[in-house]
């Protein structure tokens, strides 16, 4: 008994009331319950009622079609990443080649502000 109040413990779940650990073992070693429902303890049942069933498999589905439309929402975030990039990327290039030719406007610009003020500066 105290092996499985310990092991449930262990196990980081909340120990289980001495009647169950009880119902359990007396279940596990005995095919004959009679002793568990004259003390009023419930046996613990290998089948599960088909109503539990039921809900349990609704449960999954309801599971699956979530797992299955989160998936869809992240496939489609990883498309919308993927095509953001790209823009980023594209704008980065354009940026860099503006920067360029601001540059080479601006060394025109110079060259062509000395010749001018070179040529005043020569003039009679």
């Amino acid at each position: 008994m105290e092996t499985m109040q310990a092991q449930a413990v262990a196990d980081g779940q909340t120990p289980l009331p001495s009647a169950e650990v009880v119902s359990k073992v007396l279940s596990q070693c005995s095919s004959n319950n009679t002793f568990l429902k004259n003390a009023g303890l419930s046996t613990p049942s290998s089948k599960s009622s088909p109503a539990r069933e039921a809900a349990l498999r609704r449960q999954l589905n309801a599971q699956k079609q979530s797992s299955a439309v989160l998936h869809d929402h992240l496939e489609e975030l990883k498309k919308k990443t993927v095509a953001a990039d790209e823009v980023l990327e594209r704008t980065a290039s354009l940026f860099d080649e503006l920067q360029k030719q601001e540059q080479e406007s601006h060394l025109m610009l110079q060259k062509f502000g000395h010749v001018i003020t070179t040529g005043i500066a020569c003039q009679p």
